[in-house]
């Protein structure tokens, strides 16, 4: 076998071996954390009224994310 199919052959396993081994990883998770639907950016957090930020903590990645306490469950 030639350097470049063993090459070939080492790439393809890899890849096949990553999806297999990676198709749980909470990355999506990491992003649905900051860019998903239930938040908000800090300009728009700061636009709120003050009665509205309770309802909002924020994350690890300097957004806004609809937080559940008793005044969330409450006006949801």
């Amino acid at each position: 076998m030639s350097m470049r199919r063993i090459r070939a052959a080492t790439l393809v396993a890899m890849l096949g071996f990553g999806s297999l081994l990676f198709q749980s990883c909470p990355a999506t998770g990491l992003l649905d954390d900051c860019y998903g639907e239930n938040t908000v950016s800090s300009s728009a957090y700061d636009d709120l009224n003050a009665f509205e930020r309770l309802l909002y903590e924020e994350n690890w990645c300097g957004r806004y994310t609809r937080e559940s306490n008793f005044f969330g469950d409450l006006f949801d």
